[in-house]
């Protein structure tokens, strides 16, 4: 079968007018327009050169269909028809695992198929290996550095790939796809540097669109068409239906209140928070030390963070507007507050309230940087949420009768208080972050925060408020206030966990480097350098460094309460961060609007860029 790369749908080869179609399953490097997509309604196919995720992704997901055929058998070839297509997850395709020793010799074997447009060489598997992430030494390629650039493209494209232990991953992994329902397996879209155009067939549909829903006709050519390419993020807890391979964010366009939410939309291409790492954009600084500098042409404001999400929440051009057409997943704005007093409004597009069980729903409300994306607001301990079912608010996956429930078209007010914090001696975040280069663009990888096990306890169903030995510490007089089209339903919750909360890990982290430290001294000797970046005290984000597993303990400047918006199959949400509002909170104390935060924010970020410079100027002149 061919996959079209406009429409998406399917088509059996046989029933098309291609002459040479994929001979392997689960190729991927083509270019198949249909008649009713393409130009003079005639089709068009070709081959394009094979990527090496490309040549990965196919070797793995047919050595896969291998397993599945071993263990299910192949009496019935109906079973792998389309229409037994959720057979998939009874087959469990995510347990299996490759090693390079099994897909080098496939590839190899099919090289032909694979390999469109590459000229094979004798050495091709010493730029195969590079590919998967990182060179690897003789002891780990079995004394053969032809491995490098399999393991290479392996290693390093963890939006694709999944290693079967995430903690020691490595070129010499086993890996599986992060996405591993074979029916999910599709070609990409053309870089949009590409050639190709959009055909008439499709402008003159879209500017149909536009017109029936009152727009002007050229409201199309406005926006540039965005390539996407597809890669994925694979997640932890709650167990979830594994995300399509995408490393590109769905995203709505502006208009999508007037026509609807479409099944195939513009992208931009980004990283996703996973694994343990953030990605914030950034750009080289003038200042020589920093060397680069958070970015805020990307963002222009509070909006939504387009990596701070699930994959499955898709996002509006104007980065204010979220819905999905999956269960239950959340994003986050792209800054939170410390302290203070903070308003902001959410528009329900979509939400069917107390009308239906399984019509499209929404939660909203605030959370720290630790909540699970794949979950709604309130899941865990690291949220606070209001249902609009019911109108209760969610805590620790707890609802509690609260106010009333909402639905299409009211207006819900968030309003968030954090008391001044205690001014100790000044010490600048802990910023521990590298420039990293993803789709030509800059990124910050850091290590992000982690869930701790003593508040994820306190979610857990099984444990009594007695039976828990940890108390997390609060911030007292703090609360959290609801507004519905402005009356408001009262106070949501008061005295939240405070965002500086870790449970024990901060006691954890400590044991964890002096046991390093230990071994390092007793390996070699007390004059041995630290090899850590966590271990240093001067941390140079512009040198090659190795992360270590421990998480961050201590504020780098982005701890703090985020507006939060999950959805629910259909679900849809505006965000409104200001500084006009429909219905402005009626307190006595001054507040703020969020998308001052956001100012306020990127000002901080310029204080400590000049503050890491003047540290690492004197360091140097130190060591002169």
């Amino acid at each position: 079968m061919a996959a079209l790369t406009d429409c998406r749908n399917w088509f059996h080869a046989e029933c098309t007018t291609v002459t040479n179609p994929p001979d392997l399953l689960f190729t991927t490097n083509y270019i198949f327009v249909c008649s009713n997509c393409g130009d003079d309604q005639k089709e068009s196919f070709e081959r394009t050169t094979a990527g090496w995720k490309d040549i990965c992704s196919t070797t793995i997901a047919n050595l896969i269909l291998e397993e599945i055929l071993y263990h299910v058998g192949t009496d019935d070839r109906d079973v792998f028809e389309s229409k037994n297509a959720a057979l998939m997850f009874e087959w469990n395709p995510e347990q299996y695992y490759f090693h390079k020793r099994e897909i080098v010799p496939y590839v190899d074997k099919h090289w032909k198929s694979i390999c469109t447009e590459r000229s094979r060489t004798t050495t091709w598997q010493v730029t195969f290996i590079p590919l998967l992430g990182i060179c690897l030494s003789h002891t780990d390629a079995g004394g053969d550095d032809r491995w490098a650039t399999l393991g290479s493209c392996l290693y390093s494209s963890k939006d694709t790939f999944v290693a079967r232990d995430e903690r020691q991953r490595s070129a010499a992994s086993d890996f599986c796809l992060a996405d591993a329902n074979l029916w999910h397996i599709r070609p990409s879209i053309p870089q949009s540097n590409s050639k190709a155009q959009p055909s008439t067939a499709r402008v003159t549909k879209e500017k149909r669109k536009l017109s029936e829903a009152g727009l002007p006709p050229n409201a199309a050519d406005s926006k540039p068409i965005i390539s996407r390419t597809e890669i994925s993020r694979r997640s932890t807890t709650p167990t979830t239906a594994t995300p399509s391979p995408r490393d590109t964010s769905p995203v709505l366009p502006t208009n999508a209140l007037a026509i609807g939410v479409p099944t195939s939309s513009a992208v931009t291409d980004h990283p996703f928070n996973r694994f343990g790492f953030k990605y914030i954009p950034c750009v080289k600084s003038i200042l020589p030390h920093v060397a680069y500098q958070q970015s805020d042409s990307d963002d222009q404001g509070c909006l939504i963070s387009i990596s701070d999400k699930s994959p499955y929440v898709s996002v509006s051009s104007d980065r204010l507007t979220v819905g999905t057409e999956k269960g239950f997943r959340m994003c986050r704005a792209n800054v939170g507050v410390k302290e203070g007093s903070w308003y902001w409004e959410a528009i329900v597009q979509n939400a069917q309230g107390s009308n239906s069980a399984d019509g499209p729903h929404v939660r909203i409300g605030w959370a720290r940087r630790e909540a699970c994306l794949n979950a709604p607001v309130g899941y865990d301990a690291y949220g606070y949420g209001y249902r609009d079912k019911t109108g209760e608010k969610v805590f620790c996956s707890r609802p509690q009768k609260f106010g009333d429930s909402f639905e299409t078209g009211d207006v819900i007010g968030l309003y968030i208080h954090l008391p001044p914090r205690k001014r100790g001696t000044f010490k600048s975040p802990a910023r521990k972050r590298i420039p990293i280069v993803f789709k030509d663009h800059l990124w910050f990888e850091e290590k992000d925060y982690r869930p701790s096990k003593e508040l994820e306890a306190l979610a857990d169903p099984y444990n009594k408020p007695s039976d828990l030995d940890y108390q997390p510490k609060l911030i007292p007089g703090s609360y959290i206030k609801v507004y519905k089209n402005g009356i408001c339903q009262g106070t949501m919750f008061k005295d939240l966990i405070d965002y500086e909360e870790f449970g024990r890990l901060p006691e954890t982290v400590l044991s964890n480097k002096r046991t390093k430290k230990r071994r390092k001294h007793k390996k070699s000797g007390d004059d041995g350098h630290p090899m850590r970046m966590e271990e240093e005290e001067s941390f140079d984000g512009a040198r090659a460094q190795q992360w270590t597993e421990d998480p961050p303990i201590e504020d780098d400047g982005t701890l703090g309460y985020y507006p939060a918006v999950s959805v629910f199959k259909g679900g849809m949400v505006t965000c409104n961060f200001g500084p006009d509002f429909q219905y402005p909170p009626d307190v006595d104390e001054e507040w703020k609007p969020m998308c001052q935060r956001y100012d306020e924010y990127m000002a901080e970020e310029t204080v400590w860029d000049l503050v890491d410079e003047v540290a690492k100027s004197l360091r140097a002149s130190a060591e002169q």
